[in-house]
């Protein structure tokens, strides 16, 4: 095949991928906002696309431990329909570690467009490559807390404190001898520019 036709193929097929997308892209944009337009207005701000990401700090007393999020709405809310998010993000420790976690959140009330003081939880685990094989979940957050305008204010009811030894390394012995909670951390997540996702979690925050 000529170099010219061969160039030309891959130029088409390359736009009809790009075009595929955006198309697919925009269905997806539609239709949340037709059943989800709560979720163009998250911490009160109008996103053009539907998601959110925020960074903050948990301060234990083993060091300053940093969490990013992202996440978007997803179907899979069981209880009346309530909003249901998934995402991701990972966690910078104090030995600067960084562990990429999953992410699922949900919220118990519907919100119209006004997240303002609205009640938000959100779970998340580390998740291997082989994670089907070692069914390894660690380590495991949870967080609870409100929308506070633009900040999501929660705290971990304790759920660092068993998931990371006073070392701060994670715990990976058997689940029957899991920490119990030492203390109980507060974060705000701050919405961040993607640019934060970048770190290498080597020089703090």
């Amino acid at each position: 095949m000529p170099a010219a036709r061969r160039l030309g193929c891959l130029t088409g097929c390359l736009t009809r991928l790009v075009l595929g997308l955006l198309v697919g892209t925009v269905f997806l944009v539609a239709i949340d906002a037709v059943f989800a337009p709560w979720s163009f207005y998250l911490g009160g701000r109008f996103h053009p696309l539907p998601l959110w990401q925020g960074v903050g700090t948990m301060r234990a007393k083993s060091g300053d431990y940093v969490l990013y999020v992202w996440l978007s709405p997803a179907p899979g809310g069981r209880t009346f329909n309530f909003p249901y998010f998934r995402g991701s993000g990972y966690l910078c420790t104090p030995r600067g570690e960084r562990y990429t976690l999953r992410l699922s959140a949900g919220m118990n009330e519907h919100p119209g467009i006004e997240t303002n003081g609205k009640a938000f939880q959100i779970g998340m685990y580390r998740r291997r490559w082989n994670y089907s094989w070692t069914l390894e979940g660690r380590p495991r957050l949870s967080l609870r807390g409100r929308w506070q305008n633009a900040d999501l204010v929660m705290d971990d009811g304790g759920s660092l404190s068993r998931a990371f030894l006073p070392d701060g390394t994670v715990y990976l012995g058997p689940a029957r001898n899991q920490p119990a909670a030492r203390e109980t951390l507060s974060i705000v997540l701050h919405e961040t520019p993607w640019s934060g996702w970048f770190s290498n979690c080597r020089g703090g925050r």
